[in-house]
């Protein structure tokens, strides 16, 4: 998952992708976490969300040159956001859908009926937070390889957001499915939420202005560690959304063992750049977002910009 600036910048963020969380930004895209595979199945994935990108391309651009932005200020919108003041994440009563994702039409259904309710339970937050926009971002489900998109041509082997847009390849999911409904019901569900996590924080600011700090460091070890609270953030967010609404679409059970074990089995991968988070500090992030319950503001528990390096190494 990776994000640049309106004419610098071009957001590209992964969303999900459960078998490892290794995702490079050209100078601001997004890539999701992945999970080892272990017993579960996965996708076979490449390094990045995106095709066409120099995979160290952004750890030499320059800083974006956003009007109005400096190192103070980029700082005060990722640590102070007012986000972090909202109210606790309300659930958007919503059921999962009860239909079968062996099918590309099964999938749009599943996966359209998620992002509905993540813009009914995201929309008051962002209302709150005074973001630019409480609009949802266009989801697309596709069956393509490519996509041709703002940040330029990527490659659909996982789901990655780009300024206001969510792709979501279908496929993967069938071929999940195929072989553990359960496992793809939790991978379906916990990347969209993790891809919509990018939206709040595009909507907020925090998404250009972390992509503005990231741009101005000096040393690749920095800019890799500003990526982490950047994606263990989307994660953290996302297993929120999860977590407000489980009394009505219960991730108990199996189905709760299975997100555990993705969640604590995502991030980066041995030989690839370490922009995503160990392991353990994915599944911190992600359970701490889950257990945010209705007497906690959610999106505070989110703030990694606060963290100490251990917590997002």
């Amino acid at each position: 998952m990776v994000n640049l600036s309106r004419t610098t910048r071009r957001g590209l963020a992964g969303i999900a992708a459960l078998t490892g969380l290794a995702v490079v930004a050209p100078t601001g895209a997004q890539a999701t976490p992945t999970a080892d595979a272990g017993t579960r199945p996965v996708p076979v994935v490449g390094h990045t969300a995106e095709s066409g990108v120099d995979e160290h391309e952004h750890e030499h651009a320059a800083p974006t040159a956003k009007a109005g932005l400096t190192g103070p200020a980029a700082l005060k919108i990722v640590r102070y956001n007012k986000l972090y003041k909202t109210g606790p994440i309300p659930a958007s009563r919503c059921k999962e859908v009860n239909v079968s994702m062996r099918t590309v039409a099964g999938v749009n259904q599943y996966s359209t009926q998620l992002y509905k309710c993540l813009y009914a339970a995201w929309k008051p937050i962002l209302a709150q937070a005074g973001a630019r926009s409480t609009a949802a971002p266009k989801l697309h489900i596709t069956t393509a390889r490519t996509a041709n998109t703002r940040c330029g041509v990527v490659s659909l082997s996982r789901a990655f957001y780009c300024e206001n847009n969510i792709y979501f390849p279908a496929n993967v999911i069938v071929s999940m499915w195929k072989q553990n409904s359960t496992y793809a019901r939790v991978y379906a569900t916990n990347t969209m939420a993790h891809e919509y996590g990018h939206h709040i924080q595009e909507a907020t600011g925090i998404m250009d202005a972390s992509w503005w700090r990231q741009r101005a460091m000096k040393t690749n070890t920095a800019k890799m560690e500003e990526s982490r609270r950047r994606e263990l953030q989307a994660s953290c967010l996302g297993s929120a959304y999860i977590g407000a609404n489980r009394r009505f679409y219960p991730m108990t059970g199996v189905l709760y063992n299975e997100w555990r074990w993705l969640v604590n089995h995502s991030g980066d991968q041995k030989g690839y750049p370490r922009d995503h988070g160990s392991y353990a500090n994915h599944g911190w992030w992600s359970e701490h977002g889950f257990y945010a319950t209705s007497s906690t503001t959610t999106s505070a528990r989110c703030n990694t910009y606060e963290s100490a390096p251990a917590r997002v190494s």
